[in-house]
């Protein structure tokens, strides 16, 4: 708590009541600014999320559609296991006791990454193994492209790698190839996570044992329906990152105005 004799021995720079107004103003203005983006960003969030849901179970164009075990689906759509669409993998910790295994720039997903996932392309990771490290365990190296999720802490988190990357085996790895494109089965995988959320089991931290992915199945549409389908959501996800950038950039010019301006440094012409 601040003490009441402080507050009352509390001395502040007050310039002339004019220029308080003006300065006032002035970060009012940028306040405005950073609220009405962030308006902008959650609408557009709720409208990603209703759009992700329409394309991914209705699809583009479709007039005719098909029951199918996992609901209506279009009718040239098919139900597929994601094992039969893609090469499913996961990764290993290399013995941390070693410490040639480790810091030799191979970029390693961890748990420790989990603020990193959930936004497209993982570029970077807290951690890198070496040569060595993969060489003696059981880590393997997944190509540009793979799609990896979380299925322990942080529990339904997924992104697209954006360069060769190993993971440790709190990751699952799927290696699309030419039968699925990779946004697609991203974009997919985040529509799917309450779903796993819900599936996890455990205590302490939630996990999702291995054989839960072995019988995973999805509403599978034609190759090129597939990247039309990301194609969309993915000029969505821009449009909010610029949002993002415009925001942080405008939070941070408040910062600068609130240093400059209310202690003076940079004074204020009023009329």
């Amino acid at each position: 708590n601040l003490s009441g004799q402080l507050v009352k021995e509390l001395k502040v720079s007050i310039p002339p009541l004019p220029e308080q107004k003006k300065i006032a103003s002035i970060l009012t203005s940028v306040d405005e600014v950073i609220e009405n983006t962030q308006k902008q960003i959650d609408k557009l969030q709720d409208l990603k999320k209703a759009t992700m849901n329409e394309l991914l179970t209705k699809g583009i164009g479709h007039t005719e559609f098909k029951d199918s075990e996992l609901g209506r689906i279009p009718k040239s759509w098919e139900i597929r296991f994601l094992d039969g669409v893609t090469k499913r993998g996961s990764g290993h910790t290399p013995a941390k006791q070693n410490p040639s295994y480790w810091n030799g720039g191979i970029k390693w997903v961890s748990l420790a990454d989990s603020s990193r996932l959930d936004k497209g392309f993982i570029y970077e990771t807290d951690k890198e193994i070496s040569e060595d490290g993969l060489a003696n365990s059981s880590a393997v190296l997944h190509p540009k492209g793979t799609v990896v999720l979380s299925r322990d802490a942080g529990v339904g988190k997924s992104s697209v790698l954006a360069e060769e990357m190993a993971v440790s085996q709190h990751f699952m790895a799927w290696r699309c190839e030419n039968l699925t494109d990779s946004w697609f089965l991203y974009y997919w995988m985040q529509k799917a996570k309450p779903i796993f959320e819900a599936v996890a089991i455990g205590s302490t931290i939630k996990t999702i044992g291995l054989g839960y992915f072995k019988q995973l199945k999805m509403a599978y549409p034609p190759f090129e329906e597939q990247k039309s389908i990301a194609t969309k959501l993915l000029s969505m996800d821009e449009h909010i990152d610029k949002l993002k950038d415009k925001l942080s950039q405008t939070q941070s010019l408040k910062k600068s105005l609130m240093q400059d301006l209310l202690t003076g440094k940079v004074r204020v012409t009023v009329n």
